[in-house]
C-alpha cells in the first residue's frame, strides 16, 4: 500500500521554531507559518493535484513530503510507515522538480540509471578482490560502445530497466545524448524516466510542465496521466494552472494562504466551491461576484434588479432576510435576454473573440452609482461590440451564495 497521509502538519521559517512536534503557539511563530493545519489523505494509485496562487505553500508541502525540509509539527505517512525522521534516499519517493535537475555532464542513459545504482548497490560476493574487479570494469567501460563494455549483474538489470523506461516515454533515441542537446519536452521525458526507473511509491511533481510552451504542455500533460494510469503509483503534482489541476487530477486540494481550502473531485470543485477564493480561482473565466440584498422568501435584488429563486433555496435564505449576501454567477451561465426586471442590464466594455467563443467584459450600474464589473461567455457568431447596450439573463438553476463576512458557501 502506498497511502500518504498527511496529519496536522505545520511549517515555520521563524527562528523559535523548531522540529518539536508541537504546532506553534506564540503570535510572533505564527505568524511565521507558512503551512498550518493540513490534513489530507491520498489514496493508493491516486492522482492528486495540489493547486493554488504562487506563495500559498503547495511546493513546500511536496517538500516536506520528499524529506528536503523539516517539519515543525504533524506526521507523514507513506503506507503503514511514519517516515517523519526518514532521510529522503529512505522514503521510497521519487521528484520531478520544475527545472529538470539533469546532471549536464551525464547522458541521458546515465541520468536515468543514477539513482537505480546509487538504490541498487553491486551485488557482494564472498572475494573482495572479484567485487572491487568488477566495478573498475564497469566505471572504465561505462564510456565505451555497447559491444566493448563490462556489465555485472546488477547492471545488466539496470541496463534493462533504464530501456524499458527509455521505450514507455520514447525517447531510446536520445540515451546517448547530454541535457544540453535535449529540447524542454525532452529533457522533462528524462526527468520523468529518472523518477519512474526507481519504482517509488510514491511520485512528486512540482510544477514539471511550467517551463514548457503551450503545445507540448497539453501533449506532456496528457502523457503524464496516461502513464500514471499504466504504472498505477500514488501521485502528488503540484501546479498553479487551474486548467492542469481539472484535466489532471482524480481529485483537487485547493490551497490559499498555507491552509487547504477544499478537497474534491474536479467537477465537484467546479459546481460546488467550499468558498469565495475557491470559486474565483477554479474556473476560467473566473466566477462573477454581485453584493445582493436577500428578501424573503425567495428574492434576491440590486437596485432595480430583482432575481426569484428556486424553492429549495427557502430554507436556506430565510436567516439571511433583510442581510446582504454575495451574489456568484459564472460567465457561462450568463446569456443575452430581453429588458426585464429579473435580467441585469450591462454596457460591454471590452469584447475578446477566440474563435471558439467569445469572451464580453461589461459593467453592470446598479442606479445608485454602484459599478460591478461581469465577463460573460457567449457563442462565437455573436455580432457585438464595445459601448453597446445588453441585458443579461441569470440562470437560477446554477447560481452560488456566500456569506460575505466569513466567504463560505450557501447550500440549499
Amino acid at each position: 500500500m502506498s497511502e500518504v497521509i498527511l496529519e496536522n502538519i505545520y511549517k515555520s521559517y521563524s527562528k523559535t521554531a523548531t522540529n518539536t512536534g508541537t504546532p506553534p503557539q506564540d503570535t510572533q511563530t505564527a505568524g511565521n507559518t507558512i503551512l498550518r493545519r493540513i490534513n489530507l489523505s491520498i489514496q493508493d494509485r491516486e492522482f492528486m493535484v495540489l493547486v493554488g496562487p504562487s506563495g500559498c505553500g503547495k511546493s513546500t508541502l511536496l517538500r516536506l513530503i520528499a524529506g528536503l525540509e523539516p517539519i515543525t509539527a504533524g506526521n507523514i505517512w507513506v503506507g503503514e510507515r511514519l517516515i517523519n525522521d526518514l532521510p529522503p534516499k529512505d522514503r521510497d519517493i521519487a521528484m520531478v522538480f520544475q527545472n529538470y535537475a539533469l546532471y549536464p555532464h551525464l547522458n541521458v542513459y546515465d541520468n536515468i540509471a543514477f539513482g537505480l545504482r546509487r538504490t541498487q548497490p553491486e551485488k557482494i560476493t564472498g572475494n573482495s578482490y572479484q567485487n572491487q574487479l568488477e566495478k573498475t570494469l564497469v566505471s572504465l567501460t561505462r564510456k565505451l560502445p555497447k559491444k566493448l563494455r563490462y556489465f555485472s549483474e546488477t547492471e545488466k538489470q539496470i541496463h534493462q530497466q533504464v530501456h524499458s523506461v527509455a521505450q514507455l516515454l520514447q525517447i531510446e533515441t536520445f540515451l546517448d545524448r547530454l541535457p544540453k542537446q535535449l529540447s524542454g519536452g525532452q529533457k522533462q521525458r528524462v526527468a520523468l524516466g529518472r523518477a519512474i526507473a526507481r519504482n517509488p511509491e510514491v511520485f512528486l511533481m512540482d510544477e514539471p510542465l511550467s517551463n514548457l510552451d503551450a503545445k507540448l504542455r497539453t501533449e506532456t500533460r496528457a502523457q503524464i496521466v496516461k502513464l500514471q494510469r499504466q504504472l498505477g503509483t500514488t501521485t502528488i503534482y503540484v501546479t498553479h494552472d487551474q486548467t492542469e489541476a481539472m484535466t489532471m487530477g482524480d481529485r483537487i486540494a485547493v490551497m490559499n494562504g498555507g491552509q487547504i481550502q477544499q478537497v474534491a473531485p474536479p467537477l465537484e470543485i467546479y459546481n460546488r466551491p467550499a468558498n469565495v477564493f475557491v470559486a474565483q480561482f477554479i474556473g476560467s473565466p473566473p466566477m462573477n461576484f454581485v453584493a445582493v440584498e436577500v428578501k424573503a422568501p425567495l428574492q434576491i435584488v440590486k437596485g432595480q434588479f430583482r432575481l426569484t429563486l428556486p424553492e429549495f433555496w427557502a430554507k436556506t435564505l430565510q436567516p439571511y432576510d433583510g442581510q446582504m449576501l454575495t451574489l456568484g454567477i459564472r460567465p457561462e451561465h450568463l446569456n443575452i435576454a430581453v429588458p426585464a426586471i429579473k435580467n441585469l442590464p450591462v454596457k460591454i466594455d471590452l469584447v475578446e473573440a477566440l474563435g471558439s467563443e467569445t469572451l464580453l467584459h461589461v459593467s453592470f450600474n446598479d442606479g445608485e452609482n454602484n459599478v460591478t464589473s461581469l465577463q460573460v461567455r457567449v457563442e462565437p457568431d455573436r455580432n457585438v461590440r464595445a459601448g453597446e447596450q445588453l441585458w443579461l439573463a441569470i440562470n437560477p438553476e446554477r447560481i452560488h451564495l456566500f456569506d460575505p463576512q466569513t466567504g463560505l458557501a450557501l447550500f440549499p
